[in-house]
């Protein structure tokens, strides 16, 4: 299933970079429109094993930070954002799918660098986002819930990586006010590299996460979103236009 996930954002990155590339030098933005907020919404997470088909409940927790947007074009742009995420799992025991026996959370400040499309209309925008996203690791959690004797994984001792690397995607909306703007987004990230170390680099003891969840962001305009005064057109006589 994260395959099939990874294939699609990375399909996804492909037309958008040749979009961009036909379109850029038609919608130029002189100067480029700079802005900045914070955002906050809601994940929930996964890891996936592929040591054995593992029962498992999603971690749901919340998420928040920065924004930062830098658009070039008129209808594609740049984000980054630093936010602060907690993904994980709890492990239900096998022979019992009513009672959890494990549970791990791993705390990360997320930074995703993130193209944008924008479609619509002047102060209401669809937004479509991709791209990569670094997690660094910055604490974490163990809870054994329960007794461990007949069902106890390798990973569950294994450290988790200090640094783990996403592809990124994500749809949502725009709305521009003399007060702000408001991005309100649905995000998807599957991880192209382990959660947790592997001491074999050829092993097939994988361990990847997905995470999937909403947030509405509040960013305000920095610079370049006045726009500029038309200038009047010259008199063919040579004469001067007064009002």
């Amino acid at each position: 299933m994260q395959s099939i996930f990874r294939k699609f954002l990375f399909t996804c990155g492909l037309i958008l970079i040749s979009i961009s590339t036909i379109y850029a030098q038609k919608n130029k933005l002189d100067p480029p429109r700079i802005a900045a907020g914070i955002k906050g919404g809601y994940y929930s997470s996964a890891v996936a094993f592929t040591t054995a088909p593992i029962s498992q409940a999603p971690v749901a927790a919340p998420t928040f930070g920065v924004v930062f947007k830098y658009n070039a074009e008129k209808f594609f742009g740049l984000q980054l954002e630093a936010t602060y995420n907690k993904i994980g799992w709890k492990e239900y025991n096998q022979e019992n799918l009513t009672e959890f026996v494990y549970d791990r959370s791993m705390n990360y400040i997320s930074v995703p660098a993130l193209t944008n499309i924008y479609i619509g209309k002047k102060n209401f925008q669809f937004v479509i986002l991709l791209g990569p996203q670094f997690d660094f690791l910055v604490g974490e959690q163990k809870d054994v819930i329960g007794d461990l004797n007949d069902q106890r994984y390798d990973y569950y001792e294994r450290e988790a990586n200090p640094a783990v690397v996403y592809l990124a995607g994500g749809v949502g909306f725009n709305i521009l006010t003399k007060f702000g703007h408001f991005q309100f987004e649905g995000r998807f990230a599957a991880s192209m590299t382990d959660v947790l170390k592997n001491a074999d680099r050829s092993s097939t003891n994988r361990t990847t996460a997905t995470v999937g969840g909403v947030t509405l962001s509040y960013i305000l305009p920095i610079s370049g979103w006045k726009e500029k005064p038309k200038e009047e057109p010259a008199s063919d006589s040579g004469w001067e236009i007064r009002d």
